[in-house]
């Protein structure tokens, strides 16, 4: 499992614009998290799932909630990666990459 960490972000993308971002608008997925509305720039904790491949996975969740740290993770490194560089593009904060165990 390939992972990231994204220390003390602000506000997030809505949670679809992290699924577009990956495989494209109008992209088909099953997604779960703790967002509260389509708009809601708080969320701390995301899966998303591309349904024509669910290799394609990454899963996100609070690693820390006082500061917050987002710990971003997929078995796929380059999705990971990617996704973790958007939110930090639009979030701000550190990011750090931690090796595999």
């Amino acid at each position: 499992m390939h992972r990231f960490l994204l220390h003390i972000p602000g506000s997030r993308p809505a949670f679809y614009q992290v699924a577009e971002h990956l495989w494209g608008t109008r992209c088909n997925v099953d997604s779960d998290g703790d967002s509260r509305s389509a708009a809601d720039d708080q969320w701390t904790e995301l899966t998303l799932i591309l349904r024509a491949d669910s290799t394609q996975r990454l899963d996100i969740d609070p690693l820390s909630r006082a500061p917050l740290v987002l710990a971003i993770c997929s078995r796929q490194a380059e999705l990971g990666h990617r996704a973790a560089q958007f939110l930090q593009a639009h979030c701000g904060g550190t990011l750090e990459r931690q090796t595999e165990r």
